[in-house]
């Protein structure tokens, strides 16, 4: 058995970092209108030049077969023509058009400000796209450039801002909006269609597809005005005539956001996800139909959770919605009034697919054992591999098993958890508590390059993953549980779900640590000042001063509608929540990770941690990144990051045990 059991072992090799970031990720699907292929982006870090290698990939449907479109590792976002002749794609912040019957790609941009997020109109005469300007100039090129170049040429490195946003996630806005414009698809002069002092579309994180063509050539635009942007979520949908009109409020009695537009292929209908109130981002994300020739709008929800994306089936006589639940992906049929079934029982394993011709799903899937692939889901199907650009490098990759745990919280709900561990672990190892940001997020089964507990659990750990209260996919009255409460249920839930861990069979008690970004480094702070059990902790860009974290931040809304209002308003929450206000219980050896651009959580927080832990004596270190915001992104900086914050880990919870599995 001894035999067997290291000759497995040795077959095998651990799941490093560097292998992680050697994966090669899939994303943003679309298949092609006559349903023949399917683009995606293909991603890759690479070490040698510190960017994210990216190019356009098709696969043949159904057989799968792959070809690459393009090759300068700097392309993205392929949108289709109408006849599926073309794609449009974004490369070196261009628009480039790709011809499928051979032929040099050709260039059709060339502004100042870039483009990006195009897209073909219906009859396939025009493409919209956004780019950054200066609203004086409009679509003055010349003027835009002039502008970015005289600040240039000034050396002056001084702002003068009038008003909020100043800055917004990673960089100063400096007086520069994104605009839609609108130019000939064949290529020449474009227009913009949104000439105003705001940004169309609004920024959101994992925005891009925030406006789209109607069959009659006009564009919808989800927009916010410039006034309130920096502490309201109330954005609305637009109407752009094709004539230059001022745009028309197309959801004007919604108080919350309203996002992604999109007709039906023949005009007649319009959906959008919508959330109903005001300042509050976590909101339920609801799918809304409405019909566009008597104005009756449908509201689906889908067991209080949020749809994530959804698209139009060719006949639009129905759409197909992506649902987070119990941190795996489901996709749902929904009919035009409104009534939804479960597409297939199967989990999609993500929410970006497309939706082919014959009602197959097209699907960028993975899990915390299984790297990204394309795969195909019939309606009531199980999910079928059509792409294999991993298969190679993982064939010996030791990725670990994935398992859950629920624990009773104690307020009577349940609390779901993932167990990731090195498969044939011989021994009992020591246990990694993973904390996930948000708060409203969600540890759910999917790939992720910054926090991947598989590669945690390749260093030889077992990885405790919980989804407390304040998480994603348990219904919308878990989900809101966290607001005014960031340091109460959600702390006991980590706690419990711990304890249980614990109790493992597999787990070594006593050697146990915590780690966590953004929420989840407000947690671990939190942590430090409420117990001691823990032999080493890990705060990555994490909230340590409420009232100092709010008047640095950027979108106000935020701390607003979690804390009840601004600090001078409601100051003893903000004191009471504060991981500041505990410094005097900190004991636990702890390492800080910051970056000096991360505008959402702003250098001083982590500088705050770190200086508290120092005045206080307390085994600590700090590692900050100059060049990076809220997330570790370039692929240097991302393989450090790992290291670190695995050798730190290390050298406090590894237990005698010689058996433990090592790199």
């Amino acid at each position: 058995m001894f035999t067997l059991l290291f000759a497995v072992l040795l077959a095998t090799r651990p799941f490093t970092p560097e292998e992680l970031l050697a994966t090669r990720r899939v994303d943003d699907v679309q298949v092609s209108p006559d349903g023949r292929w399917a683009s995606f982006t293909v991603r890759q870090k690479n070490l040698e030049t510190n960017k994210d290698d990216k190019d356009i990939w098709l696969l043949s449907l159904p057989a799968g077969q792959p070809r690459q479109l393009t090759r300068n590792t700097q392309s993205e976002h392929g949108r289709w023509s109408p006849d599926g002749k073309q794609l449009v794609v974004v490369r070196d912040g261009q628009l480039w058009l790709h011809d499928l019957n051979g032929g040099d790609a050709r260039q059709i941009t060339a502004l100042s400000g870039g483009a990006d997020a195009a897209v073909f109109s219906p009859d396939g005469r025009s493409i919209a796209f956004s780019s950054e300007v200066y609203p004086q100039c409009g679509g003055d090129d010349a003027c835009n450039k002039e502008r970015k170049e005289q600040r240039e040429r000034s050396g002056v490195q001084a702002r003068i801002v009038d008003h909020l946003f100043a800055r917004h996630w990673t960089e100063w806005k400096d007086g520069k909006r994104t605009h839609v414009f609108v130019m000939p698809a064949s290529g020449g002069p474009a227009r913009d269609v949104t000439p105003l002092d705001s940004d169309w579309p609004s920024a959101r994180v994992g925005g891009g597809d925030d406006f789209h063509f109607t069959p009659d050539g006009e564009l919808i635009v989800s927009s916010k005005p410039a006034q309130r942007e920096a502490w309201s979520t109330n954005g609305d949908l637009w109407l752009i005539d094709r004539e230059g009109g001022p745009p028309r409020n197309l959801t004007p009695d919604n108080h919350g956001d309203d996002a992604q537009p999109r007709p039906s292929p023949d005009g007649r209908y319009l959906a959008w996800t919508s959330q109903s109130r005001d300042g509050y981002e976590s909101d339920q994300w609801k799918l809304k139909i409405q019909d566009r020739k008597t104005g009756r709008i449908t509201s689906v929800d889908i067991d209080t959770d949020d749809v994530a994306s959804f698209a139009w089936r060719r006949d639009s006589k129905g759409l197909v919605a992506s649902v987070l639940q119990k941190a795996r992906f489901s996709l749902y049929s929904v009919s035009l009034d409104g009534k939804s079934r479960r597409f297939s029982e199967a989990p999609a394993g993500g929410s970006d697919f497309d939706l082919a011709p014959d009602g197959t799903a097209i699907v960028a899937a993975a899990g915390l054992t299984r790297p990204p692939e394309v795969v195909a889901i019939r309606p009531g199907g199980q999910p079928a591999r059509l792409s294999r650009f991993n298969d190679e490098q993982y064939k010996d990759l030791n990725l670990g098993t994935a398992e859950e745990i629920w624990v009773d919280s104690t307020d009577g709900s349940k609390v779901h958890s993932f167990i990731v561990r090195p498969a044939n672990a011989p021994a009992k190892l020591p246990l990694l508590v993973l904390i996930h940001g948000g708060p409203q997020g969600s540890w759910d089964d999917s790939w992720s390059m910054r926090w991947n507990a598989a590669a945690f659990a390749a260093r030889g750990y077992v990885v405790l993953a919980t989804d407390f209260h304040g998480s994603v996919g348990y219904g919308q009255k878990f989900k809101e549980q966290i607001s005014g409460d960031w340091g109460g249920l959600a702390y006991d839930d980590v706690m419990r779900a711990t304890d249980a861990a614990e109790k493992l069979p597999f787990v070594e008690p006593g050697h146990t640590c915590a780690a966590g970004a953004s929420f989840g480094g407000y947690m671990i702070d939190w942590i430090a000042g409420h117990t001691d059990r823990f032999k080493c902790l890990v705060s990555h860009d994490g909230v340590f001063d409420l009232v100092s974290e709010y008047g640095s931040t950027e979108e106000l809304w935020f701390p607003e509608w979690e804390f009840r209002g601004p600090p001078w308003s409601n100051p003893e929450l903000y004191r009471r929540l504060s991981p500041s206000s505990y410094v005097p219980n900190f004991k636990t050896p702890t390492l800080v990770v910051q970056g000096e651009l991360d505008f959402r959580v702003p250098v001083e927080q982590g500088m705050g941690m770190f200086t508290a832990l120092q005045r206080r004596g307390i085994e600590s270190r700090l590692l900050y990144f100059p060049d990076e915001g809220h997330w570790v992104l370039k692929p240097r900086n991302s393989q450090l990051w790992y290291h670190t914050v695995l050798d730190w880990i290390d050298a406090h919870a590894k237990p005698r045990n010689k058996q433990a599995i090592r790199p």
